[in-house]
């Protein structure tokens, strides 16, 4: 027999059975006892996963000998007058380099980049020259692209 919402009886029962059960559970959204377990804070579990990611992520760079790669970068002289011939140096400590490394010594001039040519001189140290002809302070950048890691460094040149 229906009643007047149109539901039967077996289906206002099942309804009824349903709601008590979720009550009983402490199914959020409905009455009833909840537990009393204690749940570790969301901010604890993350602290938790970032520490284990920071750990294997170190230890995959030292497996493949990244941990400690540093360049260094000399421009020599500093100031020149317009002419004048600059002498780039990059030592790179942490990892064995060739001349077949991605070393690249820019310079900025008028906000244009100008990648130099570059020698290998052994021992992980490379040079270049760069001869600049007109006033103005000038970037000069290093970069190397070593598989998952760029080291960049960069100085100023001051032409008079």
């Amino acid at each position: 027999m229906l009643t007047k919402s149109g539901h039967s009886a077996a289906e206002r029962r099942m309804k009824r059975e349903t709601a008590e059960s979720a009550a009983a559970r402490g199914t959020p959204g409905t009455a009833g006892p909840r537990s009393t377990r204690r749940k570790a804070p969301g901010w604890l579990a993350a602290v938790a996963l970032l520490v284990l990611l920071a750990a294997c992520s170190r230890e995959n760079l030292q497996q493949i000998g990244l941990i400690g790669i540093e360049g260094t970068l000399a421009v020599e002289p500093a100031e020149i007058e317009a002419g004048g011939t600059v002498s780039m140096k990059a030592v790179f400590t942490g990892v064995e380099l060739d001349e077949n490394a991605n070393v690249q010594f820019v310079v900025i001039a008028d906000g244009q980049p100008t990648t130099l040519k570059h020698r290998f001189e052994g021992d992980n140290t490379y040079t270049a020259e760069h001869t600049f002809d007109k006033p103005g302070v000038y970037d000069v950048d290093l970069h190397l692209y070593y598989e998952d890691v760029h080291i960049y460094k960069k100085k100023q040149v001051t032409v008079r």
